[in-house]
């Protein structure tokens, strides 16, 4: 027994007890390669084994040598038990040999289950990997679509460009994907579509560039739907590392829409239009009607599309999530749309969306050990739970830098009562600065089972899962001490006032800023250079 203990210990070992070196050999030489292997994963340092543990094809091939390893053992243990033992004794010593032997695959077991939890993260969250599109010739039967629903917008007039893919990806498995997504794949799976599909690039990172809109979902206790209240978008120069934090107001209004995007809108316009004319001289007509005809009785002028969003930016989502038709491979239509209005306005391709919901950005900062942030102004305050039944977020600080926790950062990025929308996007701003500049790979690798679970749970990406390690790489590449930070909120970056008082966007500013940023990194994020969250 003493023999298959030692082997348990150390494959070979029993052999050797036993006087056996050549099978001692046999069974000690691969501990000598496994060895070695994590000598070279540990010697890859904290980004390189980052960029190992997002790939699924180093994880898959975990999986296979975890079972090798195991059964290598086992028989390792086996071998020197029979070496020593007699038949008298092995009787009696199958109970111990039994316990030995699950004290052998307890730490196989371990490793089999994350990996395989970490392969089914990956492969809920990330989209699959889909390769090139291949654009064929055909004579496309246009698919009739059906009318839409009351008050939502017609999704954009079709493309007769079939890009025709081998595989549709994890994301339109039954009960991983968007049902309406997989309905229309199995509709027009004949290639009677109507709409190229947004097929992931099999290059992310072929640019100098990597942009990225993060997305804050304002789903929760006490809420109808889902609201994109927080928009961020994260742009990185991968060659100096610069990076730059662009913020968006929930409340802009009449955002500039690409051209396919055009009159998709116009009848919810109109009623926008209709709702937002105002009487301020309290004649009994909307201000903004005259007499046209010249019967003194006040005609309702006539109709001109602003070709742009006509309500809330953060209420994109809730009108195009259901075209599934424009974006079939996207795993959130209207996330998609929200990255293509943005990235049109700011002139900026933007590469992928991540949207985090409460729970999640709470479970987050918990997992990174929170963050440090300087408060420029005394916070007690309590705002709503992040799930139904969780404790309610509540901050209680002073002015200086103070060390918040996942609920407190909730109540810090979300509050607003005494303060306003632009105070708590630059709150929300600064945040994403201190969780991305104060937390490195390794706190990343520590806190992976945590992460996993937020990822399927709260995550929602359109990121390829093929394309995780590059950006795991890009991550690497960030100066944490060069990331500006810019939020476009009225006066300085809108054009003026709808009648209903939100601000309309300045679009050439934006632009300017956003090109005068990247150009000149932080030293233009602000007059002065420094960053407001400093």
């Amino acid at each position: 027994m003493i023999a298959a203990v030692l082997s348990a210990l150390i494959p070979g070992a029993g052999q050797l007890y036993a006087r056996k070196p050549v099978r001692a050999a046999l069974f000690f030489v691969p501990t000598l390669a496994v060895t070695l292997g994590a000598f070279l994963f540990v010697d890859r340092g904290a980004l390189g084994m980052a960029g190992l543990l997002v790939r699924p094809s180093f994880l898959t091939g975990l999986l296979i040598l975890d079972v090798v390893l195991l059964v290598w053992r086992i028989a390792a243990v086996m071998d020197a038990f029979l070496l020593l033992s007699v038949d008298g004794e092995r009787g009696w010593l199958a109970v111990p040999l039994s316990l030995l032997l699950l004290v052998v695959a307890v730490p196989h077991l371990i490793t089999w289950n994350v990996t395989s939890e970490t392969l089914n993260a990956l492969h809920t969250t990330f989209v699959a990997a889909a390769p090139s599109p291949q654009i064929r010739s055909l004579n496309v039967i246009p698919a009739e679509a059906e009318d839409p629903e009351p008050n939502q917008p017609a999704e954009p007039e079709t493309t007769k460009t079939v890009y025709a893919t081998p595989n549709r990806g994890a994301i339109f498995q039954p009960g991983v994907g968007d049902p309406d997504a997989i309905q229309v794949w199995l509709e027009e799976s004949t290639l009677t579509v109507t709409a190229a599909p947004h097929v992931p690039a099999t290059d992310p990172l072929d640019a100098n560039r990597l942009t990225i809109l993060l997305v804050g979902g304002d789903a929760g206790p006490g809420r109808e739907g889902l609201r994109t209240d927080s928009m961020n978008v994260v742009t990185i120069n991968l060659e100096t590392g610069e990076a730059a934090i662009f913020g968006f107001p929930r409340n802009l209004k009449e955002v500039p829409l690409p051209d396919r995007f055009k009159e998709s809108f116009l009848d919810l316009e109109e009623k926008v239009i209709e709702k937002d004319l105002t009487d301020l001289d309290l004649d009994g007509y909307p201000d903004t009607w005259y007499d046209q005809d010249g019967d003194l009785i006040p005609d309702e002028p006539p109709f001109e599309s602003c070709e742009c969003f006509p309500t809330l930016l953060n209420e994109v989502h809730k009108y195009t999530q259901d075209w599934t038709r424009t974006y079939p491979f996207s795993p959130d239509p209207g996330l998609s749309a929200l990255k293509e209005i943005i990235s049109y306005t700011m002139d900026l391709e933007i590469d992928y969306f991540v949207m985090v919901e409460m729970a999640g950005f709470v479970g987050v900062i918990d997992a990174i050990g929170g963050v440090e942030v300087l408060v420029k102004t005394p916070y007690h305050v309590t705002v709503s739970a992040a799930v139904e039944g969780g404790p309610k977020a509540t901050i209680n600080v002073e002015p200086g830098m103070n060390h918040l926790d996942g609920l407190e950062s909730l109540a810090y990025a979300r509050w607003r009562i005494g303060s306003s929308d632009y105070n708590r996007m630059q709150r929300q701003r600064c945040l994403v600065r201190a969780a991305a500049t104060q937390t490195d790979t390794l706190d990343l690798i520590k806190a992976y089972p945590t992460l996993l679970d937020l990822m399927r749970e709260s995550i929602t990406t359109d990121i390829p899962i093929d394309a995780l390690p590059d950006l795991v790489w890009a991550a690497g590449q960030i100066d944490f001490d060069n990331v500006a930070t810019v939020g476009f909120v009225p006066p300085t970056y809108s054009s003026g006032r709808t009648p209903a008082f939100y601000p309309i966007p300045d679009v050439s500013r934006i632009r300017a800023k956003i090109n005068q940023v990247i150009e000149e990194g932080v030293t233009a994020q602000s007059r002065s250079g420094e960053s407001e969250c400093s």
